[in-house]
């Protein structure tokens, strides 16, 4: 996908990406995790929530504010993927969270999820983080082998009792 343009989001188009992800993730239950439930983004780990293009806005301004970024890829002036991610540092680590890596439905295995990670990975090294981590849903099977494949390994399970 050459045409594809990777920059850091500005403030400005949070609503815009925000309502991008929630229509690319409504149809995907298998996406959702423990951070899900925790932001409020599925109230009980197997749908999503009524206002989650609300919730992702939410969710993208404070890692914008937390200093963090979200990278978004453009064909022309619509959005074919994006990635979030969190810095935060804990017991003197740098860490780097990529809380949503998402590539549009037709731009899915042509690279872009491919130039989002090492786009994403390259400004977690020059903001110095020590590690990068994410998690997935349980049943996200193509999202676990995307990520085996580029060197991540799975290091727990989260189990939930209602």
């Amino acid at each position: 996908m050459p045409d594809i343009d990777i920059r850091p989001l500005e403030c400005a188009g949070v609503a815009g990406a925000a309502a991008w992800a929630a229509q690319q993730l409504r149809p995907m239950p298998a996406y959702i995790s423990h951070g899900e439930i925790l932001s409020g983004r599925s109230p009980d780990g197997r749908r999503w929530a009524d206002d989650l293009d609300t919730v992702l806005a939410r969710d993208f301004s404070a890692c914008l504010e937390g200093g963090g970024f979200v990278l978004v890829a453009r064909r022309g002036d619509s959005i074919a993927g994006l990635c979030a991610v969190a810095l935060e540092s804990a017991a003197g680590t740098r860490i780097a969270t990529i809380e949503d890596l998402l590539v549009g439905e037709d731009g899915r295995g042509h690279g872009l999820g491919s130039r989002l990670l090492e786009a994403a990975e390259t400004l977690c090294r020059e903001n110095n983080a020590d590690r990068i981590m994410l998690e997935s849903g349980i049943a996200n099977d193509s999202a676990h082998s995307f990520f085996e494949g580029r060197g991540y390994r799975a290091v727990s399970k989260v189990f939930l009792r209602e």
